[in-house]
Formats: structure tokens, C-alpha cells, sequence
């Protein structure tokens, strides 16, 4: 036994060390420069007793690695990485995967238009994915730009619960053609207005006060339109486009918000300003068609509603929005 338990020990002291677990490594710092030409150097910082652990990042098809990228000395403390793009530069859509046993790594990019961002990156499975949008790329073209702000305003605002609800309660409470007509323009202007001047850095409200009020606005028009089924009629319903216009300002910011998420190119501003809000515009114009749609066919049908059921629209959107006022209200009071 004794015999048996040396020859272990001798093994165990001979045998190498193991390997440094991945998640041992910590988190990568990089930086991306984007230089004339379509060229660009990547990179990564790494204690020299690491660099033979990092690989060659994948690159977007049209991309190739330099004929001069020449392999790193075993004791360099910096990686580079240089490449070149033909036809395109790198654009919003594109992803990097960064195969680099690390947790994840810190970006920096420096972009050709002076744009400057830095994000971080979590490693999920085997690579860190890089995607460009995050650190704010062009989107190539203007008209690639044209098009990508233009889908992503449409998919923000049917995507967004609270502006739908806001403009179904419109919806519930205006009566006529152009009564309609406009309400529906107010809440255009307003929400344009306040997109812009946001967008463009003239005015800055934090988005938590903001996601509260505006869900503040589908409640007082809940509760309008509740009045004004008993016959009472309050300000909403006497003058539905100036409190279209007064709550699309609100609107508006929580648009901005959404956009400036997105990352924005200094280049690509206006461009993105401009497609973005055309695109909220056709998703709630399409809303709109679709609620009016749905309400001539019931009629033509003739489906009568039990008189107990008519007012259910409007409790039903004053409850999910006083749901989200004391969640909202209860998040910023967390935060203050």
C-alpha cells in the first residue's frame, strides 16, 4: 500500500500543470479602428504567457486578413489583427467572433466618421460575438440606412404596447371623420416634435420619469373615455386633439429613447431621424386601419355587444396601464 501511495505521489508531482480554465481568464480588452480604405486593426490586450491562446477573430465574408499580418512574438503583450474590406466597409449588420478564451471582452471602436463607442461582450459558447450595431457601425449606404431605420420604427411601434394602447384609446373616444383626422395628426406632430429634439441632443428627460407619464396618459384617457360614456364630457372628449398633441410630446421622448438605443453614427442622424419616424408613422397608420377594419366588419355583421360589456375596452386599458404606472413609478422611486 505504502508502495502504491509514493508511486501515486511521484505521478502527481511529475505530471504538468493543467491548463488555465477559460473562466479563469478574466475579460478581454480590444479596440476596433476603422482607417481609409476600407482597413482596419483590431486589438487585444494579453499577458504574454497568454498570446498563443487567442485566435484569428472570424470575419464577414467580403473581409480578408492583410498579406502583412505577420504572427505575433510569443512575448507580445499586444495582439494585432489587420484586415481589409472590399466593396463595403463594416456596416451595422455585420458580426466579429472572437475566438478568445476569455469571459468576455471590452470593445472600443473608432470609426472613420469620428463616431467613438466602447461596449462590453459575454461569451456565449464558443466564441465572443461581436455585433457591429452595438458599437454603433454605418449601415453602409444611404440607402441601407433608408432601410434599416425605416423597419426598425415600424417594428418599435407595434411592438410597443403603450403607444398601441394609447392610440386605441383615441381611437374609443373620438367620434367623426375628421375629428379623427385630427387627432390622429396632433399626435404625429407632437410625438415628431419631441423625436427630434431629443434625437438631435436639444432635450434630455431620463427614460424612467418618461415610460411612468406616458403610461400616466393611457390611464387619464381610460378614465375620459369612461366619463364620457356616462355623459360626461371631460377635455379629452370635447377637444381629443390637444390632448393627442400635449401626451404625443411624452410619446415622443420614449421614442427617442428607443432610437438612441439603437446606436446612431454621427453620419447617419438625420437619415435615421427621418426613416425611424416614417416608419412609426406607417405602423400606426397600419394600427389604425386594422382597429377601423375590425370595428366596420363587426358592424356589418351586426354582432351586438350585451350593454354591460361596452365600457370592458376601456377598464381593461386603464388596468394594464395603472399596472405599469405603479411598476414604473415603484422602479424610479427604487432608483432615486
Amino acid at each position: 500500500m505504502r508502495l502504491v501511495l509514493l508511486v501515486w505521489l511521484a505521478l502527481w508531482l511529475a505530471a504538468p500543470p493543467a491548463p488555465t480554465p477559460a473562466h479563469e481568464l478574466g475579460v478581454a480588452r480590444a479596440s476596433l479602428e476603422e482607417m481609409p480604405g476600407g482597413r482596419y486593426l483590431l486589438e487585444v490586450e494579453t499577458a504574454a504567457d497568454h498570446t498563443e491562446l487567442f485566435g484569428a477573430p472570424a470575419l464577414p465574408e467580403r473581409c480578408a486578413y492583410d498579406p502583412a499580418q505577420m504572427p505575433q512574438a510569443p512575448e507580445a503583450e499586444v495582439i494585432r489583427y489587420r484586415f481589409t474590406c472590399a466593396g463595403q466597409p463594416l456596416a451595422a449588420g455585420d458580426v466579429l467572433l472572437l475566438p478568445w478564451p476569455r469571459q468576455g471582452a471590452i470593445v472600443a471602436a473608432r470609426w472613420l466618421d469620428g463616431g467613438a463607442v466602447q461596449r462590453f461582450f459575454a461569451r456565449t459558447g464558443d466564441a465572443i460575438e461581436v455585433p457591429l450595431a452595438r458599437l454603433d457601425a454605418g449601415s453602409g449606404s444611404a440607402t441601407a440606412a433608408a432601410r434599416r431605420y425605416l423597419g426598425l420604427g415600424i417594428e418599435h411601434i407595434l411592438l410597443g404596447i403603450d403607444h398601441l394602447l394609447f392610440v386605441f384609446g383615441l381611437l374609443l373616444l373620438v367620434r367623426g371623420p375628421w375629428m379623427l383626422v385630427k387627432t390622429v395628426t396632433a399626435f404625429t406632430l407632437a410625438h415628431s416634435i419631441t423625436l427630434a429634439l431629443a434625437t438631435l441632443g436639444f432635450v434630455h428627460v431620463p427614460a424612467p420619469p418618461v415610460e411612468a407619464a406616458i403610461a400616466l396618459s393611457i390611464v387619464f384617457l381610460a378614465a375620459e373615455i369612461l366619463r364620457a360614456r356616462g355623459g360626461r364630457l371631460g377635455l379629452a372628449a370635447r377637444k381629443p386633439w390637444l390632448v393627442a398633441f400635449v401626451f404625443g410630446l411624452l410619446h415622443g421622448l420614449g421614442f427617442a429613447g428607443a432610437l438612441s438605443q439603437l446606436g446612431l453614427p454621427p453620419g447617419e442622424v438625420p437619415l435615421a431621424l427621418l426613416f425611424f419616424n416614417v416608419g412609426v408613422e406607417i405602423g400606426q397608420l397600419l394600427f389604425v386601419a386594422l382597429v377601423l377594419a375590425l370595428g366596420w366588419a363587426l358592424r356589418e355583421l351586426q354582432v351586438r355587444w350585451p350593454r354591460w360589456a361596452e365600457p370592458l375596452p376601456a377598464y381593461a386599458i386603464g388596468t394594464v396601464a395603472a399596472f405599469w404606472l405603479i411598476e414604473r413609478t415603484s422602479g424610479l422611486l427604487a432608483i432615486t
